[in-house]
């Protein structure tokens, strides 16, 4: 019997804080799903110029580090001696 009444008091609890979150305002995670579909994306050129820059400064740093040029495919005169290696 205490069984029973253990969980009825959980399943009243449980219940109970639902309905005080949506008398709160406070969105369901499906609701924020939802909303979050409902937003403008930006312009494909605004993306583009974005990851253009991003995928440049990565290039750099990753030239500067390794003296390795990724958008020719070529090494760099620098610190480090690239050899080809032909499996």
């Amino acid at each position: 019997m205490a069984a029973t009444a253990a969980a009825t008091v959980t399943a009243t609890a449980a219940a109970s804080s639902c309905s005080k979150r949506e008398s709160a305002g406070i969105a369901a995670p499906a609701d924020l799903a939802k909303k979050a579909k409902k937003g403008r994306s930006p312009p494909a050129e605004e993306m583009e110029g974005f990851f253009a820059a991003a995928e440049g400064d990565v290039a750099r740093r990753f030239a500067a580090k390794y003296n390795y040029d990724v958008v020719a495919d070529a090494p760099m005169d620098g610190r480090y001696e690239w050899v080809r290696l032909r499996p």
